[in-house]
């Protein structure tokens, strides 16, 4: 526990404070900042913030004394325009009751109930590619991540129209990246960034639209897919319309872009750890007796779910979860004011030798040993009562998308350098990583 009156304060500059750091190179500037402790105060444009990087309070945080948080301004303005009236903007009642209507969508035993569609679609996928053909893989598995939510979110099929939703989270992204010309402007005044962010999210909310009104129309057998869980919670008077489309929208945009770009990184990783990759061939071999993987093998697929776990543990979804006081605190000592706001990354805690042994170190293995290390030294999709409701669905969609493709091809990848990432909402990779398909024997 600290002695100090107030948290340290790394040197930033005049007005801009950190932001100029954090742009730059977001994960580096977090590095370097949380040696100065677990709990550094910052300045972005002359608002405080405080970086928070230690297990204890961040479970301190998110769960122990989450009624004393809410979540921060800045996830609700990144989210503006686009999911008003979903889960990640609301707050209070509003998020209890959304929370409580879509959690029948992303109970275990649903989520099980969508394993098969996962490697079915993961497979028709793959079986398209030419033996010799290359591409962008991050955007090869974007559009992947687009039609799986398709038939699990939707029951639909979105060939074809994968780029409605790819051009929508790319347009969110670019108004979030801090590098961004106008990003200091006032909101009111439109720039390009700002007019294709529009046009882009009116494209997605018209596709949404013209499912959900078909939906409502269909008069066949029901469905068990998560739009049918939210139009059943809307027939209940527990949802309005709005809010049934505008959730289903965020589905769409977080669940296509963080388990593509994990699956980005699991081939940048593989191509780097041709022993890890034989390891997965061999757990293939021995559990997949079928032409592709089911969920009744996804609890016997243990090495591919720990070379998942490994890769989120390096490579988390995001930059960090943003949280506001709504009373004054005692953090680690440190008594801050009601208002104040944090920034917990997990990128920090996920590589601190303090918990972890040879953190740099991509060791799918360390996850079969029992090392005693504080809960939330690992939380890669948030947590407590505001984690990820997508979290389990994630890891089952990742470990059977992976022994899928494992099953079926090999991906030779090059990368034009190491991993950077765009300083923005997602730890999207700013880096080029290419692959080549070469058919597995």
């Amino acid at each position: 526990m600290s002695g100090a009156d107030t948290p340290p304060s790394p040197d930033g500059l005049p007005i801009l404070g950190h932001g100029v750091a954090f742009s730059r190179n977001p994960v580096k500037a977090m590095e370097s900042w949380a040696e100065y402790g677990d709990v550094v105060h910052l300045q972005f444009l002359g608002e405080s913030m405080y970086l928070v990087t230690h297990p204890d309070l961040i479970k301190q945080i998110l769960v122990e004394e989450q009624h004393k948080f809410t979540i921060g301004p800045e996830q609700q303005e990144t989210f503006a325009g686009v999911e008003d009236h979903a889960m990640t903007t609301a707050t209070g009642d509003q998020w209890r009751r959304l929370r409580r209507a879509a959690h029948p969508a992303f109970t275990r035993e649903r989520i099980a109930e969508y394993g098969d569609r996962m490697a079915a679609v993961t497979a028709q996928f793959v079986d398209e590619w030419d033996d010799g053909e290359q591409f962008d893989l991050h955007a090869e598995m974007r559009r992947l991540t687009v039609q799986i939510l398709g038939e699990t979110l939707l029951n639909e099929d979105l060939r074809g129209q994968e780029d409605v939703v790819i051009d929508a989270a790319d347009a969110l992204v670019d108004r979030t990246n801090f590098r961004r010309p106008g990003q200091l402007l006032p909101d009111w005044i439109p720039t390009p960034t700002d007019r294709r962010f529009r046009r882009t999210v009116q494209r997605l909310d018209t596709l949404v639209d013209e499912i959900v009104e078909e939906r409502q129309g269909a008069t066949g057998e029901a469905s068990d897919d998560v739009c049918a869980v939210l139009l059943a919670a809307h027939r209940e008077g527990d949802l309005t319309l709005t809010e049934v489309k505008q959730n289903l929208v965020a589905f769409l945009l977080a669940g296509h872009e963080s388990p593509s770009g994990v699956l980005t990184r699991v081939w940048y990783l593989l191509e780097r750890h041709p022993d890890v990759y034989e390891s997965l061939c061999d757990e293939y071999n021995r559990v997949v007796s079928d032409d592709r993987p089911g969920i009744e093998q996804y609890d016997a697929l243990e090495y591919t779910q720990r070379v998942v776990a490994e890769t989120l543990r390096l490579y988390p979804p995001t930059t960090g979860v943003n949280r506001q006081a709504i009373e004054s605190i005692t953090l680690d000592g440190y008594e801050l004011p009601e208002g104040a706001r944090f920034l917990i990354p997990q990128w920090v805690p996920h590589r601190d030798e303090r918990f972890w042994d040879a953190p740099e170190t991509f060791d799918p293995d360390r996850w079969e040993r029992n090392i005693d290390r504080p809960e939330y030294a690992y939380f890669p999709f948030s947590g407590g009562p505001r984690g990820c409701p997508g979290n389990d669905f994630a890891r089952q969609e990742l470990t059977l998308m992976l022994a899928t493709m494992v099953g079926r091809v090999d991906l030779d990848v090059v990368a034009d350098d190491q991993l950077t990432f765009i300083p923005s909402v997602q730890l999207r990779p700013a880096t080029n990583i290419n692959a080549e398909v070469r058919r597995a024997g």
